[in-house]
């Protein structure tokens, strides 16, 4: 007869497996959560804490390449990560873990591996995948934020992940940018008609290629946007505060 080294069950065609994090013997009894690679291999977690490490390692893994568009190869490059992160998740000894890792290397095992993790019981479905979506999602949000789009940022937040406070704040940031930029300009305005006022003229250097933007009574904010030497656009608040500190 044998027993369970977990729980203590007997039984004579009992039959134990390896916890998917510690490596310690349970029974199907004892077994809180399983993971399910391919058809026939189930890999059970000896309790909920050893699932929940085990659930931790996946959503720890790094998202590679994420990127900072929102399409299919997004989509594509989350599904390569869900496998690999569950595979590697594995106790380093597992036999199944570098089978698998080798399949994925080859590109193979997107199309053979199933991953589902569930209660022992098949009375609750664990939320990790919807877990490691939100990470993957919430990732891409802030590369898009750090390149510069924060409204594009602001609508992965609101209508993926849910996150009203944190798309709210972007939008409201982006607002007082834009409304700092409108005062700017028409203080620009003010600045390049005080030179034309003074019959002054004012040499700007492009921060691009250092050639020489002339202000006198002929500029314009227009003319000014662009530099006419290599075509790189002129930074509105740096040019103000230039001609502030010229004018003081």
């Amino acid at each position: 007869m044998s027993k369970c080294p977990n729980c203590g069950r007997q039984g004579l065609f009992l039959k134990t497996m390896k916890c998917l994090h510690c490596g310690k013997e349970c029974c199907k009894r004892c077994a809180h959560y399983v993971l399910t690679i391919g058809i026939d291999d189930d890999k059970w977690a000896c309790s909920h804490e050893c699932f929940q490490k085990f659930e931790q390692k996946v959503l720890d893994y790094p998202m590679r390449n994420i990127g900072t568009v929102l399409d299919s190869e997004f989509y594509d490059l989350e599904d390569k990560l869900w496998h690999s992160a569950c595979i590697e998740a594995l106790s380093e000894d597992d036999p199944w873990r570098q089978r698998w890792l080798d399949l994925l290397k080859q590109g193979l095992a997107i199309r053979v591996v199933h991953i589902d993790t569930k209660s022992s019981d098949n009375k609750h479905q664990s939320d990790l995948g919807v877990k490691f979506r939100k990470r993957t999602l919430l990732e891409l949000a802030r590369n898009i934020e750090a390149v510069g789009r924060p409204l594009d940022a602001a609508e992965i937040y609101e209508k993926e992940l849910k996150m009203y406070d944190e798309a709210r704040e972007l939008r409201r940031k982006e607002k007082q940018v834009l409304v700092k930029k409108t005062d700017i300009s028409v203080n620009l305005n003010e600045l390049i008609q005080q030179v034309k006022d003074g019959g002054i003229v004012v040499v700007y250097r492009c921060p691009h290629c250092g050639g020489k933007l002339k202000i006198d009574k002929d500029a314009s904010v227009e003319s000014l946007k662009v530099c006419g030497h290599c075509g790189s656009g002129i930074e509105t608040m740096e040019l103000a505060e230039f001609l502030r500190t010229v004018l003081s």
